[in-house]
């Protein structure tokens, strides 16, 4: 490894500064890195492919656990590009089975979730460290720059779910308005090739993500070792050398030309000669004369002994154990804190404070538990108050305290999720209206028919309080929870209300429309339901 070839200036950096600078270095070399990356990937997958065919989804997850033995190549790769050595293509795949000799499978092991791996791969696969010396060296490195690591391994993983969200976004954005796609097989993994698609861009999500996730984890590990072993210093060093150097050769070859002077020369250089001897003479003189001495000579015997006399002085041992909370002493009238303040703190101390506890265990730690215990009251409360809040329905019903008149809305709506709810926009034979359009062909219309009928029936006729924000769900929960309330409204005519959501909302959500026999059975239960509310709606309506 030669300092001196290094692409960037050597200094010391913050571990967030440290993997910004891997951010650049994969973006200058991210195409060649990513599609390293990706090769054996695709190798990989095209396998499992043709041995799995019906498996998509353990490819994907075979692929997603054998990240770390292809983040090797691009590591290497940009360790190389670091110092200035540029591979070829051809170069660069024939170090993939080097890189993969060290510890290849205890990565894939039990150190596959490892959330610093970006960070600890360089100590495998370029110091090729092992056992105990890996250990030890892993330790040191973690010192400072393990969460650092563990954040990025989080957030490579949370950019990997993002990218991966919005490719689909787009692609169904980009889709026209007449293409209809049914997605609840494809989302259900019922479609083998969607799947296959499926995973495969999840693949190349990958492989964008990969480049920055090595290299910011390599480039953290260098500013790591930057400021254990002074890279910064070295490097100054050796140019310092480098500079001695070249000067000592320009002094060797004067010194060369001095060896073969001219006459002139020589006569000039024996008075230079004469000369410089005088005056060495003149200021060797005051020297020798002695010199008074200033200090006495100290042993390191002695210079021990003294060191250890003033660190045994009291000024050096001085300890006091404080238990407790306390405010600082502030010289300032503004800092001052008020006496309820001061008692609440006190009060969530003692809350937190065993009799049993250490003596001498950490004074913030009382107070820390009486905050989280008031914290946990508080939300033990809240979640009592919010189950009362939305339950108060049923606890009013089981202690007998609601009686309810059947009574008329203040306000019936008009419109349900689009579906027109008055009477007098249904035919006079419902049934018979139905069934014409479902010989017609007109199945969305049938079923809407039917099922429209059925909502203005129950608000007109059986005053159920359905609301403009209900949906499909709430509004059969609805009329299920008003059986117990009006004994107009059936057994049956509950079951057969749920059965006709279902129908419709397969219907409209999911474009499957019911079969023939199932449509007619509806019908004659719609009939033997709500014949007698239509028979006698002028009476119902007189009573409301």
């Amino acid at each position: 490894m030669n300092l001196s070839q290094l692409v960037v200036h050597a200094r010391q950096r913050s571990n967030w500064e440290s993997v910004d600078l891997g951010i650049l270095l994969a973006r200058r070399h991210w195409l060649l890195m990513a599609t390293l990356w990706l090769i054996p990937a695709v190798a990989v997958f095209s396998l499992l492919l043709l041995v799995f065919p019906d498996r998509p989804n353990l490819a994907l997850f075979v692929i997603w656990w054998l990240k770390p033995a292809f983040e090797r190549l691009p590591l290497l790769l940009a360790s190389r590009q670091l110092f200035a050595q540029v591979d070829s293509f051809p170069e660069a795949l024939k170090l993939f089975f080097r890189a993969n000799r060290y510890d290849a499978l205890s990565w894939i092991s039990w150190r596959r979730l490892n959330f610093t791996r970006s960070f600890d791969l360089p100590l495998t696969v370029l110091e090729q460290a092992k056992g105990p010396v890996r250990t030890a060296r892993q330790s040191l490195l973690h010192r400072k720059t393990a969460g650092t690591a563990s954040w990025l391994h989080i957030v490579g993983a949370h950019v990997e779910l993002i990218l991966s969200v919005g490719l689909w976004a787009l692609v169904y954005m980009m889709l026209p308005e007449q293409v209809e796609i049914d997605w609840f097989p494809l989302l259900q993994g019922d479609n083998q090739l969607f799947m296959w698609i499926a995973n495969g861009v999840s693949i190349l999500v990958m492989a964008a993500v990969a480049p920055f996730y090595v290299c910011g984890g390599f480039m953290l590990y260098i500013g790591r070792r930057v400021e254990l072993e002074a890279w910064d210093v070295e490097i100054q060093f050796r140019k310092l050398r480098e500079r001695f150097t070249a000067k000592r050769g320009k002094k060797i070859n004067a010194r060369h030309e001095d060896n073969n002077p001219s006459p002139a020369q020589r006569k000039s250089s024996s008075v230079n000669t004469t000369l410089s001897c005088l005056l060495a003479l003149l200021f060797c003189l005051p020297l020798a004369t002695p010199q008074p001495v200033l200090a006495d000579v100290v042993t390191p015997v002695q210079a021990e002994m003294q060191i250890d006399e003033v660190m045994a002085e009291d000024a050096f041992h001085q300890k006091e154990t404080v238990r407790g909370w306390r405010l600082k002493d502030f010289e300032q009238a503004k800092y001052h804190f008020p006496e309820w303040f001061i008692a609440i703190i006190e009060w969530l101390e003692g809350l937190g404070w065993d009799d049993d506890s250490d003596e001498t265990e950490a004074s913030w730690l009382p107070l820390l538990a009486g905050i989280v215990e008031v914290i946990l009251w508080i939300l033990a409360l809240a979640l009592v108050a919010w189950l009362a809040w939305h339950c108060r329905k049923y606890i009013r019903r089981a202690l007998g305290l609601r009686t309810r008149t059947i009574n008329a809305p203040a306000e019936r709506p008009e419109t349900l999720f689009g579906l027109d709810v008055r009477d007098d926009s249904l035919p006079d034979d419902v049934t018979a209206e139905v069934l014409a359009l479902w010989e017609r062909g007109r199945q969305r219309e049938a079923i809407s028919l039917l099922y429209r009928a059925s909502l203005a029936h129950l608000i007109n006729r059986y005053n159920c309080p359905f609301q403009d924000h209900h949906t499909e769900a709430e509004c059969a929960q609805l009329v299920q929870e008003e059986s117990g309330l009006n004994k107009q409204i059936t057994p049956k005519l509950v079951q057969l209300f749920s059965r006709l959501t279902q129908v419709w909302q397969h219907q409209a959500y999911a474009h499957r429309a019911p079969a023939t026999p199932l449509l007619e059975a509806l019908c004659r239960d719609w009939l033997s339901s709500f014949s007698a509310s239509s028979t006698d709606s002028g009476t119902q309506g007189g009573r409301a």
